[in-house]
Parts: structure tokens; sequence; C-alpha cells
């Protein structure tokens, strides 16, 4: 007699046990799925855009009902939709955009001490105003590769979670009062953010959101968690650039360096909680060979190398600036 169903996926569940390899596979085809359509319409710019749309969306997921699960999607996708609207409208870096920037950190630093959903909806968001209100030409055309990764994420956790229950995540960090209170963190967290715009935009609009990034990730409600993330994300990232590099230059077919690129898509979840070093070097090396393959131009290529390493030192710098303004000297004893 053929299994029912839900003893189906009961059964099913049970073969992937800690949700490693459902991760692995759910990054894969999130990132993968819009990249490659986005690759067969020859659209290189929209399926840029549709992977590091997935990448982002694929880092909000979380444990729980499939409810709870999509709720996070719908959290992170609007924030991204409305920092995105912001920065098109407003382009150029006027001046509101830096009140909203501001603003936006500002929430994404105390959020850090509400919950998850709030905190990405309000980082991407932020980091989504910088892009459209930086980027040299939006084409309106390009948005259906957003909203196909969008519902390309629903599709693929709605699946995953019929087929296999909730899925375990790993353990976050523990959520601890920093030291000078939220509100002094989120001030100095909203203040590096600033300072790291400011900068990124005097070096180069284009780049400024890299900058961002580094500082919006590694300044943490914990000062040794934040001198600990800025040190392995600069390590990673000058691994991640090195191996692109190599990988760019010695293998020539593009479908080989496609297959790689899917391949370390799939191991970006697995080394985000111990080795966040290694998770940073995936993640380089999965954008700089996303951006080798859809970009015409090797020279482009050629340059984001040593850009990006430019990059996630100003971002380190700055983030250090911010976290130790953020934590007081000689912090009060705890009792």
């Amino acid at each position: 007699m053929p299994k029912r169903p839900h003893h189906l996926a009961l059964h099913l569940h049970r073969r992937v046990p800690d949700g490693a390899y459902r991760r692995g596979l759910l990054f894969l085809l999130g990132v993968g799925l819009p990249f490659l359509i986005g690759l067969a319409l020859r659209n290189p710019a929209g399926a840029l855009l549709g992977a590091m749309t997935g990448l982002i969306l694929s880092f909000g997921d979380d444990d729980g009902t499939l409810r709870r699960r999509l709720i996070l999607l719908v959290y992170i996708a609007g924030g991204v939709a409305l920092g995105g609207t912001v920065g098109i409208l407003l382009h150029g870096f006027a001046w509101p955009i830096w009140i909203v920037f501001a603003l936006a950190t500002f929430a994404s630093g105390w959020f850090l001490g509400v919950g998850k959903a709030q905190t990405l909806s309000a980082r991407f968001g932020a980091m989504a105003l910088v892009v459209t209100s930086g980027a040299p030409e939006f084409h309106p055309a390009e948005l259906a590769f957003a909203v196909g990764a969008v519902l390309c994420i629903a599709a693929l956790r709605t699946t995953d979670h019929l087929a296999f229950g909730p899925l375990a995540q790993q353990k976050p960090r523990p959520r601890r009062v920093p030291s000078g209170g939220w509100l002094r963190f989120a001030l100095a967290y909203a203040a590096a953010a600033c300072g790291s715009l400011a900068i990124g935009v005097m070096v180069d609009p284009g780049r400024a959101l890299w900058v961002v990034v580094t500082t919006l990730v590694v300044m943490q409600p914990d000062a040794r968690a934040s001198y600990v993330l800025i040190v392995q994300r600069i390590a990673g990232t000058v691994l991640g650039v090195i191996a692109a590099y190599a990988v760019t230059s010695i293998v020539e077919p593009h479908w080989a360096i496609l297959a790689l690129a899917l391949a370390v898509a799939a191991l970006i979840p697995h080394h985000l909680q111990n080795r966040y070093w290694l998770h940073t070097a995936l993640i380089a090396l999965l954008v700089l060979l996303i951006y080798d393959l859809g970009s015409n131009d090797p020279r482009i290529v050629a340059g984001l190398f040593v850009e990006r390493l430019q990059d996630v030192l100003l971002g380190g710098g700055i983030a250090l600036i911010g976290t130790l303004i953020a934590f007081p000297r000689n912090p009060p004893e705890e009792t």
C-alpha cells in the first residue's frame, strides 16, 4: 500500500534530521533559480538583481510554523521594497535620503533587542535604499526579477515546510542588553552606518553599499562579539576575493563557474554560527562569481577584487569606532 502524504512527509523529515541539507538546498535554489532564469532570458542585470534578492531573503528564515516563515519573508521583502522605492524617488543621495537612512539604521540597532523580523526588515531596507539611490541608472523592468525572487522563495519555503515540517534553525546569538543601554547602542549603530555611507559616497556612490553592509553586519550589541566579527569578516573577505580571482583566472567555461557558484550558495548557511570567517569568504566568493557571470566586461570584475577589500576594511574600521563609542570603558557591574 502506498504511503499516505503525511506519512511520507514524516519519513522524509526523519531523513533530514538537523535541517542542514535543507538550508543548503533552499539557499541554492533561492539564489540559483532567479539567476538562471535571468541568464536564460539574456538579462544579466536582472539575473544579478534576482540572485542578490534571493540571497538576502534566504537569510531571513525561521523555525516554527509556515505562517511564521512566510511572515518573516513579508517583513524583509516589505522593508526592501520600501527602502528601494524611497531610493528611486530620491535618487542621488539627496538630503532626505540621509534622514531616512539614519532612522532605518537606528531602528535596526534598536530592533536587535526586539526580534529578528524587525531587525532584518530595517537593515535590509536601509541597504536597498543605498542601492537604488546610488545606482547610475535603474530600469523598472528589472523589478520583475526581484518580485520573481520573492515569489520563488515563498514557493520554496512552502514546499519545504509541507514536505519536511518546521526548519531547525541554528542557535541565535543570545540577546543581551548592551552595557551602555539600547539607546546608546542604537545611536552609535546609526552614527557608524551614516559614517560608512558618507565615506562610501565620497569614494564612489556605486560602492557605498559594500562599506555600509560591513558596518551593519559586524557591529553587535556585545563589544567582544563585534571585535571578533570585524576581524573574521576582513579575513574571510580576503580569502573569498583571492579564491574568486583564482577561479575566474583559471576556469574558462562559464558553465563550470556557474556550477561552482551554485555549490558555494549551498554551503553558505552551514558556517554562520561557528566559522563566520568561512561564511564571509563563501559570500564574497559567490557574489564575485555572480558578477563575473553577469558582466560582459572583464575589467569591471577585475576591479571588484580590489574594491571589495577596500570596502570591507573601511566598513570594519568604522564599525570598530562605532563599537568603541557604543560601549562605555567602565561598564556598570552586573548584580
